[in-house]
């Protein structure tokens, strides 16, 4: 009778982490989520300041047109991989530093 209890304790309380490790689970993936989601915000915001201030066709305008571009290919591919990747956030780490080196290679390193 006092294993039976036990057992049911115990199984109750192995219900309850595998439910605490799948609500973990999804809140990293939220957090890369709007991570990638927040800094992609800010980043286009002020490249697009920059190409509107520049005016079309200076060099300016270009190399901002560029790092949008580029940007914006990586994206996809890394909010795919927010989902598949085990931890969620290195992903969005990953996303940033490849970002970081965009910007770098068209002129912008505000963002380091």
């Amino acid at each position: 009778m006092v294993v039976d209890q036990y057992q049911r304790r115990i199984d109750a309380l192995e219900t309850k982490v595998v439910e605490l490790a799948t609500q973990l689970d999804q809140r990293t993936k939220e957090m890369a989520y709007m991570y990638i989601h927040s800094n992609w915000t800010l980043i286009r915001w002020y490249l697009t300041r920059e190409q509107d201030r520049s005016g079309e066709g200076s060099e300016t305008y270009i190399r901002a047109k560029n790092a949008e571009t580029l940007i914006d290919r990586q994206l996809t591919r890394n909010l795919r991989d927010v989902h598949f990747e085990p931890q969620a956030m290195d992903v969005a780490y990953r996303w940033r530093i490849e970002t970081t080196v965009t910007l770098t290679q068209n002129g912008y390193t505000f963002f380091d």
